[in-house]
């Protein structure tokens, strides 16, 4: 009974069942005009907290994912990272991320989350607005922190 028990405690643990990623503010100066801030793989230093946009020259979504990235951006005045693919491809970002389009969540300079242009389970997220902010808002707050 004992080890069914450890077994089950953890199986839940590996499935991260007792551990809530915990929201977390992205940089101050990423709440500021809800733009796009291009940079090049040779400029880019995976330090902090951002949210990385990459993306390639052509779109397969019925509704480019840009505009709906953007139109979150407009409404929320935050700025993401932008970057081509080809230039992606150079970062140690990488590694892990194999497609785009993605949104990349990035906290101290580690990936919480991103969105798969593979997976099936993400495209709605590519395609509504409100999708796309109810699966940020999991991971990060929508105002800059308070510094009073």
């Amino acid at each position: 009974m004992l080890k069914k028990v450890l077994i089950i405690a953890f199986v839940l643990i590996l499935t991260g069942c007792f551990f809530k990623q915990e929201k977390f503010y992205l940089d101050n100066k990423y709440y500021n005009e809800g733009k796009f801030i291009n940079v090049k793989a040779s400029e880019f230093k995976n330090e902090g907290n951002y949210v990385l946009y990459t993306y390639n020259s052509y779109c397969n979504f019925p509704i480019p994912c840009e505009d709906i990235f953007k139109e979150f951006m407009e409404k929320h005045n935050m700025s993401f990272l932008s970057m081509p693919f080809e230039e992606f491809r150079k970062t140690e970002l990488y590694k892990k991320i194999k497609y785009a389009p993605s949104i990349i969540i990035v906290n101290e300079g580690k990936i919480v989350s991103y969105l798969d242009a593979d997976s099936d389970d993400d495209a709605n997220k590519y395609q509504d607005t409100s999708e796309f902010e109810k699966w940020i808002s999991s991971y990060i707050y929508f105002e800059k922190k308070d510094t009073n």
